[in-house]
C-alpha cells in the first residue's frame, strides 16, 4: 500500500477507536433499555456526567480504553517494532503514573493488581500468569489497548499476533486473552492490505483467535471458560440474518451478551458489529455505544478495525472535530507516523 494511504489507514484506526471510546462513554454499564430512557439513541457525544464510571469526561473525551490504547502505541513505537513483554510492562505503569483521571478508579479486574504487581518490581510474565480471582487475565483490557500490534504488521498476520502476545503477557497471561487480542490483531492487519474485504478481515480475525488460542495452551495459564473462537463465529452468524444494525445489536446483546467484561465477549461483538455494519465506521462505534454493558470497550475495538478498514475519510468530520478539540493532549497524528514508519520498514524486510 502506498504510504500516504497506509498512514491515513493507521490515522483511521486510531481516531475511530477513539471517536467510539468517547461515544460510549456516557453509557457504559447501563442496559439498552437504559440507554433508550435517558438518550433515546446515541448518535452524537453526550454528557457522561451522570455516569458514575467516567463522571468527570468532557464531552467527547476518552476513557482508560483510548488512553491505553494510545500508551501501548507510543510504546511500540519507542521500540522500533521490536516490542517485548517488558515494554508492555512499561507501558502500563507509566499509563498508570500519568492518567490520575483513570488509574486506580477506571482499571479493570485485572489490571488494578495487575499494575501494583508490576511497581513492586515483580517479573511481568509471573505477573501475567497469576490467576485465582474471578476475570483475572480474562478481561477485556488485552483487546482494548492492542491496535499496534495489528497497525505495525499490514498483512502479516504471524507478526500481528507475536506483538498481540508480547502486549497481553505482562497483565492477561491467559489462552482466551491471547486468542482475542491475536484476533483483534489479526483483523487489524488484514484491513490494511490494499485488496482487504469485510470477509477478508472476519477470517484473518478468526485465524488470529485460532493461533492465539493455541499459544496460550502452550505458554501461559489456561483459564477458565468457552474459548474465543466460537463466540466469534457465533457473532458472525448473527450479523450475517440481521436486518438492520438495531437488530443486530438486540441479537448480539442477547446471544453474547454486553453485561461482562470478558475477553471473549467484546472479542465477538466487536467483529460481530463489523460484519453487521458490512465494515462501516460511523454504524459499527455507533452501535457499539448502544448496545450496552461495557459501550466504550466495545465501540473502542471494533473502531480498531473498521478505522484501519476505511481510513479518517469514514469518520462523521463534526464529531472528529469535536473529538480533538476534547482530547488535545493527544497527539494521534505523531503516534500514527510512528506506526506508519514501523510498519513500512516491515513491509520492506518481508
Amino acid at each position: 500500500m502506498e504510504q500516504n494511504k497506509l498512514y491515513d489507514r493507521i490515522l483511521g484506526s486510531l481516531l475511530t477507536a477513539g471517536v467510539g471510546d468517547a461515544l460510549g462513554a456516557p453509557s457504559e454499564a447501563f442496559s439498552p433499555a437504559e440507554i433508550k430512557a435517558q438518550f433515546g439513541r446515541i448518535t452524537k457525544f453526550e454528557d457522561p456526567s451522570n455516569n458514575c464510571i467516567s463522571p468527570d469526561n468532557k464531552i467527547g473525551e476518552v476513557t482508560d480504553d483510548s488512553s491505553q490504547m494510545y500508551e501501548m502505541a507510543r510504546a511500540v513505537v519507542r521500540s522500533g517494532g521490536d516490542f517485548t513483554a517488558q515494554d508492555a510492562a512499561d507501558a502500563l505503569i507509566y499509563w498508570a503514573q500519568h492518567y490520575p483521571k483513570y488509574y486506580p478508579r477506571n482499571a479493570g479486574p485485572t489490571t488494578q493488581h495487575v499494575i501494583k504487581a508490576l511497581l513492586a518490581g515483580e517479573d511481568p510474565i509471573t505477573v501475567g500468569q497469576t490467576g485465582k480471582m474471578y476475570g483475572r487475565g480474562t478481561s477485556n483490557g488485552a483487546v482494548m489497548r492492542v491496535a499496534a500490534a495489528g497497525l505495525i504488521h499490514p498483512g502479516d498476520y504471524e507478526g500481528a499476533i507475536q506483538t498481540a502476545v508480547a502486549m497481553s503477557a505482562p497483565s492477561h497471561g491467559t489462552q482466551h486473552a491471547y486468542s482475542g487480542a491475536a484476533a483483534i490483531a489479526c483483523a487489524i492487519a488484514e484491513a490494511l492490505t490494499p485488496h482487504s474485504s469485510v470477509w477478508s478481515i472476519l477470517r484473518a480475525g478468526l485465524y488470529g483467535a485460532q493461533q492465539g488460542e493455541k499459544i496460550g495452551r502452550r505458554t501461559a495459564r489456561i483459564a477458565a471458560g468457552i474459548p474465543v473462537y466460537p463466540k466469534v463465529v457465533k457473532a458472525i452468524e448473527i450479523a450475517l440474518r440481521c436486518r438492520d444494525m438495531q437488530e443486530a445489536e438486540t441479537e448480539l446483546e442477547c446471544t453474547i451478551g454486553a453485561d461482562d467484561i470478558s475477553v471473549q465477549g467484546t472479542t465477538a461483538l466487536a467483529l460481530g458489529l463489523f460484519a453487521a455494519a458490512d465494515g462501516d465506521s460511523m454504524k459499527t462505534i455507533l452501535s457499539g455505544a448502544n448496545i450496552g454493558g461495557d459501550t466504550d470497550t466495545i465501540a473502542c475495538v471494533a473502531g480498531m478495525i473498521a478505522g484501519a478498514y476505511n481510513g479518517t475519510g469514514a469518520i462523521d468530520g463534526q464529531l472528529l472535530a469535536q473529538f480533538e478539540q476534547a482530547n488535545t493532549s493527544f497527539d494521534f497524528r505523531g503516534v500514527a507516523q510512528g506506526l506508519c514508519d514501523i510498519a513500512c520498514r516491515q513491509q520492506c524486510a518481508n
